[in-house]
């Protein structure tokens, strides 16, 4: 029985690309979407399933994925994006015999953040704590994690698909786009900084 391969990272991390990238040499994906409430120029390659998953664990209410697993082929190599799944990552192995492993993407942490607050007004401090709050649960992952580094994704292909099990001879990179680099402004970054300092004093006061 092929691996189940699970994609995980913070948002702003290239986990669609390297999800792409593994379904382009050779992996299965059982039903793939566009998350409705995004309006980007890519493909987020969210797993719908998984992603009702997640909703209904947040809400306190089980939901259970042995269909999900069962209907994947065996003689595949399964892949599925799905980052929040990380939260409950554990609860997995309630559901398949299947063996799950993980592949956590990694990007800088400045990139993740510039690129973040540019698509949205929230600060660079909500974004710290996800990077935080994700890191917490990989190292609390009972499944195998192969940690992939973004910005070595052309080095790093060979290793990633004998990690997946999926050939490496001939390996297709065509998902694989140069990766922006945003230049950071430190004002910013100084002001906030300034602000969480004065906020945190004032709350250990009262």
């Amino acid at each position: 029985m092929k691996p189940f391969i699970l994609i995980c990272g913070v948002p702003h991390s290239f986990t669609s690309m390297i999800s792409s990238f593994i379904l382009d040499n050779g992996a299965y994906a059982n039903e793939i979407w566009d998350n409705p409430k995004y309006h980007l120029s890519y493909t987020r390659l969210e797993e719908r399933e998984l992603q009702n998953f997640v909703s209904k664990k947040t809400k306190f209410k089980d939901y259970d994925l042995k269909n999900y697993f069962a209907s994947l082929p065996t003689d595949r190599v399964a892949m599925a994006k799905a980052p929040l799944a990380t939260f409950f990552i554990n609860d997995l192995a309630k559901y398949t015999k299947r063996e799950i492993k993980v592949i956590y993407v990694i990007r800088n942490p400045e990139q993740i953040i510039l690129s973040s607050i540019e698509k949205s007004n929230k600060s660079f401090i909500f974004y710290f704590e996800r990077i935080a709050w994700m890191y917490r649960f990989m190292v609390d992952c009972q499944f195998e994690v192969l940690p992939v580094i973004a910005e070595r994704i052309k080095k790093d292909g060979k290793k990633i698909l004998e990690y997946c099990e999926l050939p490496s001879d001939n390996i297709n990179y065509d998902s694989i786009k140069p990766l922006k680099s945003r230049k950071p402004n430190y004002l910013k970054y100084r002001f906030a900084n300034i602000l969480w300092k004065r906020l945190s004093i004032f709350f250990e006061v009262f």
